[in-house]
């Protein structure tokens, strides 16, 4: 995994094992990458005031939790150094946060700030009070600028032992879950907060799915389908959206959407099919993870192409 990728982990180091630092590495990235290459999207074509585009962030991370202990969150600050949204310090929304420092005096929002600005994205690493242990810590956060607003959004994670080691697989899982998670709580309290017309919902939705790829080989994206079989947001194949799907099988006859949809209303988890790799044109085995969006008749997914059939 380099330092700036989103990758699906096929690069294994020699143990064929990765730590809880690099799983977690790879959750924030992705995460904040993503939230921040949709809100770019939304800004560009949708929202263009910035008192709404700050009411769309604050509505969306604070309900945009993941890790297990949903110790996870995505803030977002702009370019200025004035703080946007952000659910770990909610005091500090509307404030400027330009001179802020870590522990041992690192200026750490003009380092955020000048990652985003002039690279664009990046890791920092610097010391600070994890509010579940009372206790200074290094903590690693990415981020990423959002290029509409002239602002950036960022996630990190508080470094940890490198216990329990895990597979590459299991790395790509917990990318998948984490991410799905977290967009469809975020998801489903901007279409509340921000829209009353089920037109408008779908706009919003695939408007900000439509650029977020992820994983090195861009084979990530999310996916909505509607309870009752319609695909309502496919990126990488938007002349399908607004299709009923609901008897599609793939070619070993299992029913695809129809699977989907069972395990999102069943509280979420993992569902896998055979769907083409857009990346390579080849069918592959897929393991999509799939949750409800909350408060709708939608589910959200995405997941990792585990090779091809031949």
């Amino acid at each position: 995994m380099g330092l700036f990728s989103c990758s699906k982990n096929n690069d294994a180091p020699s143990t064929g094992l990765y730590t809880k630092n690099d799983a977690s590495k790879q959750v924030v990235q992705t995460i904040a990458t993503n939230l921040g290459t949709g809100f770019n999207t939304v800004f560009d074509t949708l929202i263009t005031d910035s008192t709404s585009r700050a009411s769309f962030c604050h509505d969306f991370t604070h309900a945009a939790r993941f890790f297990a202990d949903e110790s996870g969150y995505v803030f977002v600050e702009s370019l200025n150094g004035y703080n946007i949204a952000h659910p770990g310090m909610p005091e500090q929304e509307g404030t400027s946060t330009i001179n802020q420092t870590d522990a041992y005096g690192k200026p750490i929002v003009v380092e955020m700030i000048n990652l985003a600005q002039y690279i664009g994205f990046g890791f920092l690493e610097y010391a600070w009070q994890d509010p579940a242990t009372q206790v200074i810590e290094n903590k690693l956060t990415f981020v990423k600028q959002i290029p509409a607003s002239h602002w950036y959004a960022g996630a990190g994670f508080y470094l940890d032992s490198d216990l329990p080691l895990m597979s590459a697989q299991e790395v790509n899982d917990l990318v998948v879950i984490s991410s799905v998670d977290a967009v469809a709580k975020g998801m489903g309290t901007v279409l509340t907060a921000q829209h009353t017309d089920s037109l408008q919902r779908v706009e919003l939705m695939r408007t900000f799915l439509q650029h977020i790829r992820f994983f090195d080989d861009l084979s990530g994206y999310y996916y909505v389908i509607d309870f009752s079989g319609y695909n309502v947001v496919q990126p990488p194949n938007p002349a399908i959206q607004g299709t009923n799907e609901w008897n599609i099988q793939d070619s070993h006859g299992n029913y695809l959407v129809q699977g989907l949809i069972a395990t999102a209303q069943s509280g979420g988890g993992f569902y896998e099919y055979y769907w083409i790799n857009y990346q390579t044109g080849e069918e592959e085995l897929k393991r999509a993870f799939v949750k409800q969006i909350p408060g709708y008749n939608y589910l959200i997914g995405s997941g990792t192409y585990m090779g091809s059939t031949h």
